[in-house]
């Protein structure tokens, strides 16, 4: 290499811009500039090495408490924002009387003969008609939670593909009240054939549609009204009834902890008398997350065979899905999932064996419900033999309104939650939102100073190795 060249190098390298600066130091400015309590001493080089290190002491424990206040507050808003308190309800509001379900397993030997001559061809001589018979009347008392009860015709062929809910609405053509006062419906239940007030009865509509069917109007209850519904059910028929009282906007689940039940023996008048409990909710609890209100409206709609929301009807939907995961059919009782196949009698023992009642149903109570207790209950008798005769069985039902009721209250709201962030990283740290301001405001200056010196040094050695090429060219 020529004198030539290697001065010619050193001169252009001597030319060249200068390594960017990298003395800034950052931490230092970071405590400086922080509003946090106890940092610039932090950085003061005049103190002490073991008083800066009682200051870093300090202001880690200073942010340890705000951060573990902070998820404490959060650790509540996530699990109790909402509380329960009694609110005066005396002359303020129109509450719902009780929805009424009555279900028999009554039948008689017309009606039976009936359904076998029509349904496999047999009269009453026939030495199969007595087996068929009994079939029929494990049919008629046939429930969800007793489907052993078909185990002694499992391999019988000439059971399946009927139409199990027409031949129960033959079997009870007489108990199909008609009453002026107590106007219900038929509907199919987890239970049987039964017939209600609910206004959700499409939902067990017995003629394969899913529409609702004439009942009773809903009677508002106001304060100081009588208010009361009654009725003369299968009057002149010797059955029993059973009465399952719920919210008149849910549909009847049997054993659920808010349907109360009663059995109303033959020859005997009752009238009932309920409270009723409710509880309502204020316009701050639809703002708060679902998970963490733990209730739903009844228009935020989660399911897909009903519509619109309650709690009964998410359970219903659990249920017949369940079944349909477990044994590719569903139960007759159940009307919704038009499409799904319905169980034969081997079907429905696949259900039993498959204990498809144990599966847990996630279904959130409704924000707004009301929910009822027996209060009193009396009892009319006939006189003697010869007034039973004539004895018109009447039922009778009483609301007693209450004076207070219950209320879903927001405690800790989302702008709660931020002031008491706020609060707690005020008291320990002494911060606040122009602090966390100017920190972000650092912390993108030095991601920009940083970007700015690395495309700065690649700069200058790309020119560097031009310009060596370039001299030995």
């Amino acid at each position: 290499m020529s004198a030539a060249s290697i001065q010619f190098i050193m001169k252009t390298q001597s030319s060249s811009p200068k390594e960017p600066d990298d003395t800034v130091d950052w931490a230092a400015e970071l405590c400086q500039e922080s509003a946090i309590h106890g940092m610039p001493y932090v950085s003061r080089r005049d103190l002490h090495w073991t008083e800066r290190l009682f200051w870093v002491s300090i202001v880690l424990l200073s942010a340890y408490y705000a951060i573990s206040s902070c998820l404490s507050q959060w650790n509540r808003f996530r699990d109790n924002p909402i509380v329960f308190q009694y609110e005066y309800l005396f002359g303020l509001r129109k509450l719902p009387a009780v929805g009424v379900t009555l279900c028999t397993t009554y039948e008689d030997q017309e009606h039976v003969n009936q359904v076998i001559n029509e349904t496999w061809g047999l009269g009453p001589s026939n030495e199969k008609t007595a087996y068929y018979e009994k079939f029929l009347f494990v049919l008629n008392r046939l429930q969800y939670n007793k489907l052993d009860t078909l185990t002694p015709y499992e391999n019988d062929s000439t059971l399946d593909n009927l139409n199990y809910v027409g031949m129960l609405m033959k079997l009870q053509e007489k108990v199909l009240m008609k009453d002026d006062e107590l106007i219900v419906a038929p509907v199919i239940t987890e239970v049987g054939l039964c017939q209600t007030t609910s206004q959700l009865n499409r939902y067990g509509n017995p003629y394969g549609k899913i529409e609702n069917m004439t009942v009773v109007n809903v009677i508002e209850c106001e304060f100081n009204s009588n208010c009361r519904l009654q009725g003369k059910p299968f009057n002149g028929l010797n059955t029993t009834l059973k009465l399952y009282f719920h919210d008149v906007n849910e549909f009847m689940l049997p054993h659920d902890l808010k349907t109360l039940h009663h059995n109303a023996k033959t020859d005997i008048s009752f009238t009932f008398e309920f409270l009723v409990n409710s509880i309502s909710a204020e316009n701050d609890v639809r703002n708060l997350p679902l998970a963490y209100r733990k209730c739903r409206y009844k228009d935020e709609d989660n399911l897909e065979y009903y519509s619109p929301y309650y709690q009964s009807l998410c359970r219903l939907e659990c249920r017949v899905k369940w079944a349909l995961s477990l044994c590719n059919c569903k139960p007759f009782f159940y009307v919704a999932a038009v499409e799904a196949p319905v169980c034969n009698i081997r079907g429905m023992l696949c259900l039993h064996r498959s204990n498809w009642l144990e599966k847990p149903c996630e279904c959130l109570p409704p924000c707004i419900e009301n929910t009822y207790a027996i209060f009193s209950v009396q009892e009319q008798k006939a006189g003697n033999f010869e007034a039973a005769k004539t004895f018109e069985r009447t039922l009778i039902f009483k609301m007693d309104l209450p004076k207070m009721g219950m209320k879903r209250r927001v405690v800790f709201s989302t702008d709660q939650l931020i002031m008491s962030f706020g609060g707690a990283i005020g008291l320990f740290l002494g911060a606040s939102f122009m602090t966390i301001y100017g920190l972000v405001y650092l912390f993108l200056c030095f991601f920009v100073h940083k970007c700015k010196q690395v495309i700065q040094k690649r700069f200058l050695k790309k020119n560097l190795s031009s310009a060596n090429i370039n001299a030995f060219k």
